[in-house]
């Protein structure tokens, strides 16, 4: 795939397809440093541990059974929450299994303003397929 501008991601928490509130998604895979450094070494040697991985998303809020809303409300507290995310839609798709979501704001902003929230959920494991 060539370079692109992300346009039309998907996103989906456990089932629900929430692409078309989703404003932005950062997703960050990431592996614990384990230092596995002997004697006789020159300088520190680490290895990848454990993944350490977060998702991002700032959502448009939408109250109906299987929106925004709902969908953030009963993941909150939870760590069994699976997302899916694809950059593009021929692109490749991101799996995260086990994410927890900490805490969620379903009610935030300001006269007049659109009512979004931003969530971060933490862990999980990350496929890519």
């Amino acid at each position: 795939m060539a370079i692109f501008v992300l346009t039309d991601a998907t996103v989906s928490i456990n089932t629900v397809a929430l692409g078309s509130y989703c404003q932005s998604v950062t997703l960050n895979y990431e592996k614990d440093a384990i230092e596995t450094t002997a004697m006789g070494s020159s300088g520190h040697i680490f290895t990848g541990g454990l993944q350490n991985n977060s998702v991002t998303l700032e959502l448009q809020n939408d109250e109906a059974a299987t929106k925004t809303m709902e969908t953030l409300f009963s993941a909150t507290g939870s760590g069994t929450n699976t997302l899916v995310i694809k950059n593009t839609s021929g692109g490749a798709t991101f799996t995260i299994t086990n994410a927890f979501l900490a805490s969620s704001t379903p009610v935030v902003g300001s006269v007049g303003e659109l009512a979004v929230q931003s969530v971060t959920f933490t862990g999980g494991t990350l496929v890519k397929s």
